[in-house]
């Protein structure tokens, strides 16, 4: 299967809202939320903005190769070739509230993940510049480090799109949709969670890493 790539990182978006909070009360980021939480649900319900064909557990994962925070180009079939499960977590955006507390909870976890020979790579619209930004402060105050994982840039949405995590929310803009995938050594979806369909568990807290390193153990030992 041919990877799918990103084109040259390009310059923030003007148009692409902010999560942090305003100074001054405004109501975008409550819009930004609700028009998140809408459009999830008329894409359960059929209507609204069409998405991919559904990536399903037993799949093979779409190919990437994507620009990388660690440096160069991290690609799935690197991954495959170094024996490595991988925790591909799709996110809407660098430095929102959500997306930070979802990343410190990955950081945290890493030695946990290392133990079951597993990569975490997140993965967003952001540019590399934006994404090299957030790697390199602590993510939110329950990660006192940066974040040493990879982040990689997918510039033109071509990967979200492959793994049915992709959205067009109009005038806000086009962001990853929160979701994660466990891809195993042969490229095979193993598990998945969606923020949409309620199968995932709260990235606030450690629920989620802990649901995905049990979901990792669980396939290791059938087999």
């Amino acid at each position: 299967m041919t990877a799918l790539t990103a084109a040259p990182a390009r310059a923030a978006r003007a148009t692409r809202p902010s999560c942090r909070r305003p100074v001054t009360a405004s109501a975008q980021p409550t819009q930004r939320r609700t028009l998140l939480l809408t459009t999830g649900l008329t894409v359960l319900l059929g209507a609204g903005p069409a998405l991919a064909s559904p990536l399903n557990v037993g799949d093979v994962a779409p190919e990437f190769a994507l620009p990388s925070t660690t440096g160069g180009v991290l690609s799935l079939e690197s991954l495959k070739q170094a024996g490595k499960w991988t925790v591909a977590y799709f996110y809407n955006q660098d430095f929102s509230p959500g997306c930070s507390l979802e990343a410190a909870r990955f950081q945290n976890a890493l030695p946990a993940f290392a133990a079951v020979n597993a990569q975490v790579v997140g993965i967003s619209m952001d540019t590399l510049e934006k994404h090299t930004e957030a790697a390199a402060k602590p993510a939110s105050d329950c990660a006192s480090k940066s974040l040493t994982f990879p982040l990689l840039s997918d510039g033109t949405g071509a990967v979200s799109k492959a793994y049915d995590a992709f959205l067009d929310l109009n005038f806000l803009g086009k962001y990853s949709d929160r979701q994660t995938f466990l891809v195993d050594p042969k490229g095979v979806v193993r598990a998945k969670w969606s923020e949409r369909d309620g199968s995932m568990a709260s990235v606030k807290s450690p629920a989620h890493t802990e649901q995905v390193l049990a979901a990792i153990k669980a396939a290791q030992e059938a087999v």
